[in-house]
């Protein structure tokens, strides 16, 4: 069936009426160090026209936040916390780049959902997703976060990442039950985290979604640490036997280590 949504006649509320003015009031601050790099408290003062006071705390939140700092001249510059934000924002923004054009080419040959996505803090957030133009689309969307137990993406994260981030992972979400072939205690996940380093790739044997199946290979530094993680999806008929989910997972490798060459690590 169809759903057709009605507009409503009732006049919708002004987003106005949503802000979080002291929020506000911050980003209104930060946007300020758009076109100067230095600013003094008479400056920002100035430009916004607040109190003195309301001025003072938020640049004292935004300074102990490392949002901002002062310099010798106590004047306030855009701090810390701000450039590694925009860091991590650059370097995921380069690794979709570089990586969509192969997602779409596995896509096309293989007829099949290919993700990509990374861990952040404690959960898998998808960076780009390509569905098929022929097969069965997935339900999932660009930046959604996913559990990181019980997904392919997820459990290739895990694989190659430090044993603390596993455990804080373990320790914030727990283990929760999504279907009856979920792992729910960490030594059954530690152990598959360990066999997925011994044979380079994951598989999410329906234990997000019943009747789903996937394969997920890790995209790794010069380092041996994980960058991202790709994964191809479909129904659990698209992976009748080992010998399927093997031909899968090599053309997954073959496509993830295309993407880290050309993301330059040797």
């Amino acid at each position: 069936m169809t759903h057709i949504s009605k507009t409503s006649s009732k006049k919708r509320p002004s987003k106005a009426r949503y802000l979080a003015t002291t929020i506000q009031k911050g980003l209104d601050v930060l946007g300020l160090f758009k076109n100067r790099s230095h600013l003094s408290f008479t400056d920002i003062q100035a430009a916004l026209g607040l109190h003195k006071s309301t001025i003072f705390r938020i640049l004292h939140t935004l300074e102990i936040n490392n949002f901002l700092s002062r310099d010798e001249d106590g004047k306030y510059t855009l701090g810390l916390n701000i450039f590694i934000l925009g860091n991590s924002f650059s370097r995921e923004s380069h690794i979709r780049r570089v990586a969509t054009p192969h997602l779409q080419e596995l896509s096309r040959q293989t007829s099949m959902t290919v993700h990509l996505g990374i861990l952040e803090g404690t959960s898998v957030v998808i960076l780009q997703k390509i569905d098929p133009t022929d097969g069965i689309r997935m339900f999932s969307r660009v930046g959604a976060m996913v559990p990181a137990h019980c997904t392919g993406q997820g459990k290739t994260l895990l694989a190659f990442s430090p044993r603390e981030t596993v455990e804080r992972v373990i320790n914030t979400h727990g283990l929760q039950r999504f279907t009856a072939n979920t792992f729910t205690t960490p030594n059954s996940l530690f152990e598959e985290l360990a066999a997925i380093r011994t044979r380079g790739y994951a598989i999410d044997n329906s234990e997000h979604e019943r009747h789903i199946k996937c394969v997920a290979a890790p995209v790794l530094n010069d380092q041996g640490t994980v960058e991202a993680a790709l994964s191809m999806t479909g129904l659990v008929l698209d992976f009748p036997d080992q010998q399927s989910v093997e031909a899968h997972a090599r053309q997954l490798q073959a496509t993830a280590e295309r993407i880290r060459k050309e993301l330059g690590f040797s």
